[in-house]
């Protein structure tokens, strides 16, 4: 196979790279490795071992076996590696008189290469002198690729390499294709080699999804949408190859590669009519198949099922699982090929067959979404459009829960066949039909879908809730392809319907209005009609859906009120009861909203990547998998696992998802990139997701994201305004809201007074401070009010950083930032626990205290340069050099015990006194020696009292002259 890998970046394989990389280092110490490389056709072995070599910084040379006409040609790796060496070095053959065999085998002088047993000795040895000159300056990789076409006489030069090399700085690789090794006696040989103890195996696999991801988008030069990963995934299983091959069809517009297609069908086209016939049923199936179920399709009796699929597997086209007995195509690939050749007849016999083998195995499985959805699809493809209609609504009602996207398909072809079928049974209404797949839509292919299959439905009749209902689920669809006005419009109309509506199934009706509510930024309003809900509900088992969805809007919007603990427990209870796939996907968004909220970032990732497997299961990926990636990148952010944040929003191109989750993904990475220091990609995040139609409480979101881009990036007046904006559209006694914009208005106006004074500019300083703190006041307000006047966790960080910025334009105040720094760190908040520390450093350098800002400098710096934070730590290095304070650690010191009496102190004072020394804390010493902050002072206390000194910096002096080491 050809090696196309320049076509791509070289993508996984880490640990096989550092197994590579061990043998090249064994070998450069003088132990050289036999390295044996296995895998199927297309993983990469070609491209692997090339670029292990480049890694491992390792001359390679590389011979393949080849095969023509199913023939080998004799020692064709043996030409190949010559070729390749003379091109490196020319004359090398000329150099040592034990390698003119080599000279004279090359100019053609021995007339039968592969019957040439006088010389194949002195051949093999002058092979050996050769590569093991070439090793002379350093470790030398030397290939003999796919060994599973080697003749015996490459073999024998293969296994002399290997059974004679001792000390020479070589790694000899070879590679075969593992379920290719055809005859016996390269069986034999190959069980033999792992007897050598310089033999070490790699074996490669097909890639996970990630890799596949990787992959795909070096293809495209984009990220790709998860569908798209996803589908090649399925169908490529991973292999580099079929990957490469299926991305080049995408783009071309084929359904099958036509490279694999000549290929598989060249395989088949070779075999007997009777496994050509077993390969077309195992086809038809589309999944592993039972030897009884394929003799039944198959029309075979079971020694020709037996015989047949033996050719297929020893032509390598079929497997059979060892865990259930059933066979399946080796790729899923090949079982397309096969079926694209059927002719149409075979395809609609297999079909009926497959159908009539399906119906007899009863009820009970065919309730089975899986089964039901398989026998709907057969009655199709097999021509029976009344039996497939009634199969295609019994498969959708069946998958509606587990499975909506298979669920929506379902549909779909149900709706181009309606007209065809027969006796279709009176209680079945299209509209009603299409409001269940406009719902389903909503969630699985996006909101686009299901405001065209509404907006039929309601042409046709309203819900078999009511005509409120229908417009309240309209609204729903329109605001999520962002037509706001209209969904304000249809939600009005659907409020206006309430009292007339005879047929109101009521709680839906007001839980639906709630959500709208809540999107809209209406949070009081949205709380009422969410209890409204639960009241018509009664008890939640009358109406689980309505009843979930009335919970988690109540539980966000209890949240944002400053409730964050009972808010994540409703939605926590919404998410544990939600009855579908699509009702728990949106209620596990809603909870980690709420955990976000709250600080509890850890659990915010496991459940939200947990969701993203979800919906990937379900087929919901398209509408909710980039939100949920957004939600969790947020939490990583916190977290300080930059890395890994990036990692997960790169999987998302900002086009394909709804638009808030456009919203969310670009957001989460604008802050991302405004914290790594990088300007354009922030600015250009930043523009698309202020692109998108947004509603109320989305803007809110947005507001905030871009006042704090603009503050890290320092962009004070872009900042401000943003701030401005959401202080004025959020009530006050939304306390969550309210503190946030009040801290980032307090941080911007802050920084524009100082730059003010800088340059002495005219300002009322004291009147900034006085309106800022005024803001403070009206939040703290807000949260007294509160029935149960507690602050969460969020609310009190934002404000004590608030109230911390403010000190900046009177007396420095350190303690007001330690506040900060202890409420960041109680929210579990790494980037502002690091601003908070640098802010603290400042203030304590401005006052004096020299050990505490040098300390807290470090602590910083540590942080900053943890997470990547290039514009903190370009401030961090400006306020180290204006106070000439360093930021290198200083090395702890330890006093002997001569010194220790001397001074009078005790063994733990003279542990204490040499992290004094060292610029630690009380803290930090506390944190040290296993001790309270407390017992740490009091240890300081005692020895600044025995020293006769007043101040640490003393106490310390008096160490570092006592020649601590």
């Amino acid at each position: 196979m050809a090696d196309r890998s320049d076509n791509r970046g070289f993508v996984g394989r880490t640990d096989e790279l550092a197994e590579f990389a061990r043998a090249v280092a064994s070998a450069g110490d003088g132990a050289p490795v036999l390295l044996l490389v296995t895998g199927e056709a297309g993983i990469g072995k070609t491209t692997f071992v090339k670029e292990a070599a480049r890694r491992s910084l390792a001359p390679l040379f590389v011979g393949r076996c080849v095969q023509m006409g199913g023939e080998v040609i004799p020692l064709a790796p043996l030409a190949d590696l010559l070729r390749q060496i003379h091109r490196a070095t020319p004359g090398v053959l000329n150099e040592r008189p034990g390698m003119a065999p080599l000279a004279r085998w090359m100019a053609a002088e021995l007339e039968d290469h592969a019957g040439a047993d006088a010389a194949s000795t002195s051949l093999f040895a002058a092979v050996l002198d050769l590569i093991s000159h070439l090793a002379d300056d350093g470790a030398l990789a030397v290939g003999f690729e796919d060994l599973h076409w080697a003749d015996a006489v490459t073999w024998d030069l293969f296994e002399y390499l290997a059974r004679n090399l001792v000390d020479e700085r070589v790694v000899l690789v070879g590679t075969y294709r593992t379920n290719e090794v055809g005859t016996a006696a390269q069986r034999r040989r190959i069980a033999g080699l792992p007897r050598l103890p310089l033999v070490r195996r790699i074996q490669l696999d097909g890639f996970g999804r990630d890799h596949v991801d990787e992959c795909v988008a070096g293809l495209l030069g984009t990220s790709a949408p998860s569908h798209l990963v996803d589908q090649i995934l399925a169908r490529g299983q991973g292999n580099p190859f079929f990957t490469e091959e299926l991305v080049s069809a995408h783009v071309a517009g084929e359904s099958i590669p036509v490279v694999l297609s000549d290929l598989i069908s060249a395989d088949v086209v070779a075999l007997d009519e009777r496994t050509r016939q077993v390969l077309g049923a195992v086809a038809t199936v589309g999944r592993e198949t039972s030897h009884d179920l394929l003799s039944r399709i198959a029309g075979l009796d079971d020694l020709s099922v037996e015989a047949a699929v033996r050719c297929g597997v020893d032509a390598q086209l079929l497997v059979v699982d060892r865990e259930t007995d059933a066979y399946r195509f080796r790729h899923a690939l090949i079982g397309e090929v096969v079926y694209a050749d059927l002719l149409p007849p075979q395809r609609t016999r297999l079909h009926r067959r497959v159908a009539d083998a399906l119906s007899e195995q009863g009820a009970d499985l065919l309730s089975r979404p899986d089964r039901a959805g398989e026998l709907a699809f057969h009655l199709d493809r097999a021509g029976d459009r009344d039996a497939a209609f009634h199969a295609l609504l019994s498969a959708a009602d069946a998958a509606e829960v587990v499975a909506p996207a298979a669920a929506l398909a379902h549909l779909e072809r149900a709706f181009e066949i309606w007209d065809d079928a027969v006796n279709v049974p009176p209680h079945e209404r299209r509209s009603y039909r299409m409001w269940q797949a406009a719902e389903l839509a909503a969630g699985a292919v996006g909101n686009a879908r299901a405001v065209e299959l509404a907006r039929a439905a309601l042409a046709l009749g309203p819900p078999p809730e009511g005509e409120s209902r229908g417009h309240e689920r309209f609204a729903r669809y329109l605001w999520g392809v962002g037509q706001l006005e209209e969904s304000r419009v249809e939600f009005e109309t659907a409020v206006s319907l309430i009292s007339t509506d005879a047929h109101l199934d009521a709680a839906p009706v007001f839980a639906g209005l709630g959500q709208g509510d809540l999107m809209s930024g209406n949070y009081e309003l949205a709380e009422q009609w969410c209890l409204k809900a639960v009241e018509a509900v009664g008890s939640p088992s009358a109406d689980l859906a309505s009843w979930v969805m009335a919970r988690r809007v109540q539980g966000v919007v209890r949240s944002c009120l400053g409730d964050t603990d009972g808010g994540v427990e409703l939605c926590r209870e919404a998410w544990r009861s939600a009855p579908t796939a699509l009702g728990r996907a949106l209620a596990t968004l809603y909870l980690c909203v709420a955990l976000l909220d709250a600080g509890r970032n850890d659990e915010v990732v496991k459940v939200a990547l947990d969701a993203v497997a979800e919906a990937r299961l379900a087929g919901l990926d398209a509408s909710y998998g980039g939100y949920s990636d957004a939600l969790a990148a947020e939490g990583l952010t916190r977290l300080g696992r930059w890395s890994e944040a990036a990692a997960l929003l790169v999987r998302h191109a900002t086009d394909d998802t709804l638009p808030v989750g456009v919203v969310r993904v670009a957001g989460a990475g604008a802050m991302l990139a405004a914290r790594r220091g990088d300007t354009d990609d922030a600015h250009r995040l930043l523009a698309v997701a202020t692109a998108q139609p947004v509603d109320g409480w989305h803007r809110t979101t947005l507001d905030m994201t871009i006042a704090d881009v603009h503050l890290v990036l320092g962009e004070w007046a872009a900042a401000s305004a943003a701030a401005e904006q959401g202080w004025a559209e959020v009530p006050v006694n939304v306390v969550l809201w309210s503190a946030r914009f009040a801290m980032a208005s307090v941080e911007a106006e802050v920084e524009q007074a100082l730059d003010a004074l800088a340059a002495q500019r005219p300002l009322a300083s004291d009147e900034v401070a006085d309106r800022l703190r005024r803001r403070i006041g009206s939040v703290v307000s807000a949260v007294a009010a509160r029935p149960d006047g507690q602050t969460c966790l969020d609310t009190a960080a934002h404000l004590a950083q608030a109230r911390a910025s403010l000190t900046r334009l009177g007396p420095p105040n350190p303690d007001a930032w330690a506040e900060a720094v202890r409420r960041w760190n109680d929210l579990g908040n790494e980037w502002w626990v690091a601003v908070a520390t640098y802010h603290e450093a400042d203030a304590a350098a401005a006052t004096g205290a020299v050990d505490r800002a040098a300390s807290l400098l470090r602590d910083a710096y540590g942080r900053g340069s943890r997470l990547g934070a290039a514009p903190l730590l370009a401030k961090i290095d400006a306020l180290s050099r204006r106070t000439r304070l360093s930021i290198d650690a200083p090395t702890r010191v330890l006093l002997d015990d001569a010194s220790i009496d001397l001074l009078g102190l005790t063994t733990r004072e003279g542990e204490v006194l040499g992290l004094v020394a060292a610029g630690r804390t009380n803290r930090q010493i506390g944190t040290e020696l296993f001790i309270s902050e407390k017992t740490a002072s009091v240890h300081v206390s005692n020895i600044l009292r025995k020293l006769g000194v007043t101040s640490r910096v003393d106490a310390a002096a008096v160490a570092q002259r006592l020649g601590i080491a």
